[in-house]
This record gives structure tokens, sequence and C-alpha cells, in this order.
């Protein structure tokens, strides 16, 4: 008996027993990851403002492998500029990849080791999961919001970096 064969959307050949309800997904290649990419994200942006002597660095999108390095750089260039203070506001955030962690955890060793503050405002929930499990908090000062951390900035709350010591909050 001859049955008619057609293709899903992913290409694979799939015939009319299989019924258009089930999907089979087309096999992975070796190394890939899942459907959930960061193509799946806004590109990264930032804005860069100056508030009483705190620079403001306000991401959105995705902080991935694609971005780290103009961020990496964009963090060379405070430490060249001797930056005294630094928050990062990731509230306009998407994704945060192992590469963006690592980066920021480089700036603020980075930067305590010439007495700079470094801290992060603004987790928002699709970076909360990632950082609970990172334990970030143990190691840089978190804030809800960019006002909060200009404040305990200014109140001497956000201490440099110190190898082998949690940071205070």
């Amino acid at each position: 008996m001859f049955v008619p064969q057609y293709r899903d959307k992913f290409g694979q050949r799939m015939t009319e027993r299989d019924g258009p309800r089930q999907i089979t997904a087309r096999p992975m290649k070796r190394g890939s990851t899942p459907a959930l990419t960061t193509s799946n994200y806004r590109s990264m942006r930032l804005k860069e403002r100056h508030e009483e002597g705190i620079v403001i660095f306000a991401l959105s999108g995705a902080i991935d492998l694609h971005y780290t390095p103009t961020l990496r750089s964009l963090f060379r260039s405070k430490l060249n500029e001797r930056c005294r203070a630094l928050v990062v506001d990731l509230s306009a955030v998407d994704f945060i990849d192992s590469t963006g962690l690592a980066t920021l955890i480089e700036y603020h060793r980075d930067a305590g080791e010439d007495g700079g503050i470094f801290c992060l405002a603004g987790i928002n929930s699709n970076l909360k999961a990632v950082f609970d499990v990172v334990q970030f908090e143990k190691v840089l000062s978190i804030f809800p919001s960019v006002a909060d951390a200009k404040a305990a900035i200014k109140r001497g709350e956000v201490p440099p970096y110190m190898a082998d010591e949690p940071a205070n909050r």
C-alpha cells in the first residue's frame, strides 16, 4: 500500500500515518545547543551615563559569547580611566551566559585591585535563577535598582573586591 509522504517544517520525512500532530525535531548536530539559543534574544546594547561621580552601564539584550569581547573592552577602558565606581544595570538583559558571568567577575577583581567599586543592579526574573545558582551575591554587591546601588556607594557600603572575602551588603 502506498502511503504519501511529506516533510515537516524541520525537513523530516513524515507520512500520513504520522499525522499532522506528531512533530519530530530534526536531529541535532554534535556540539549544537537546543532550540533555546541566544539568537532568540535581542542583540546587546549599552548606554553609559555618569551620575554624581558614578558610572552607570545600562545593558539590554543578551550578554553572550558574541558580545563579551566588546564588554571586556569597555570594562578595560574604565580600568584605564581609573573609574572609581561602576554600576551595571541588568534590568533589561534577557540572557547571560558563562562568558558574561566571567566578564563581570573579572572586572570586579581588576577594579578592586585599584580600589574601584563595582556592583550590579536590577537583576530581573530572566537572570535571577542563573545568579542564584552561581551565588553571585556572595561575591558581588547586588541591588534591586540603580538608585539603591548609588545610595549604598555614597554611604560607603559597597567594598572593593577583596580576594577570598565575600562582599558585604
